[in-house]
């Protein structure tokens, strides 16, 4: 009874499997994605995204610093703000060009919300919608998503250019968004653990059985036929 048990929680686990994209993702499912801004002068700057709260951000201090964050919550619906935190007020050290790539979170893509649409990944975001403050000229989706779930709209990079660039003290800010590859559901999880939990009980159980009793009680009866079989002695 047990085995059939485990066997069948082990069988209905694939069931309650999502598809490979999910199209809710937070923030903070951005960290290990690296932004880096170009500037008029040329020099790159580049700096991590790291969890804040279910938001994130990427931070580079100093000369040629900048800060991207991106509000709490779904991307969808959040808001990503670059701002040009180098003091320097030089023409030469605005921003003109942020790209973003995910490639390092392991699980966020850019959904550019092109048509066929990957299943489950939502309507999607062509490039970026602009929020406020420093205009953007334009963006682009980059570096397709390799896997072959992706029907064309599942991207790693995206960049954003901005009409005459961010100077010091200014922001852009904009919408995107970005789905995730999708992991086992809770119930997918609770079922597996039951099954091999179930089927570990069952080799331990199976282990302690004394298979030696059979034997003895064989060796019993065999030895009581022997007496009876004895011919009485006068």
């Amino acid at each position: 009874m047990l085995v059939r048990i485990a066997v069948i929680s082990l069988l209905f686990c694939s069931p309650a499997w999502a598809g490979p994209i999910s199209d809710f993702a937070l923030g903070s499912q951005l960290v290990g994605g690296v932004v880096t801004v170009t500037r008029f002068g040329g020099p790159l700057n580049s700096a991590t995204f790291v969890a804040a709260g279910t938001g994130a951000s990427a931070t580079a201090l100093g000369s040629g610093g900048f800060a991207l964050t991106v509000s709490p919550g779904d991307t969808a619906l959040a808001t990503w703000a670059l701002t040009n935190t180098d003091p320097s007020l030089i023409f030469l050290n605005n921003i003109t060009v942020v790209t973003i790539d995910l490639t390092l979170s392991g699980i966020s893509l850019f959904d550019s919300g092109s048509e066929p649409s990957t299943p489950e990944s939502g309507p999607g975001i062509p490039g970026v919608i602009y929020v406020g403050g420093v205009p953007i000229d334009g963006a682009t989706d980059l570096l397709p998503w390799p896997d072959p779930a992706n029907l064309g709209d599942m991207f790693r990079v995206v960049s954003i250019t901005f009409v005459g660039g961010i100077g010091a003290g200014a922001t852009s800010s904009w919408m995107d968004d970005t789905d995730v590859t999708a992991a086992p559901e809770p119930t997918s999880i609770v079922l597996i653990g039951t099954g091999l939990l179930l089927l570990l009980l069952i080799r331990r159980w199976w282990a302690s059985v004394d298979t030696s009793k059979p034997a003895i009680r064989g060796q019993a009866k065999t030895g009581q036929r022997s007496e009876r079989s004895r011919p009485d002695v006068l």
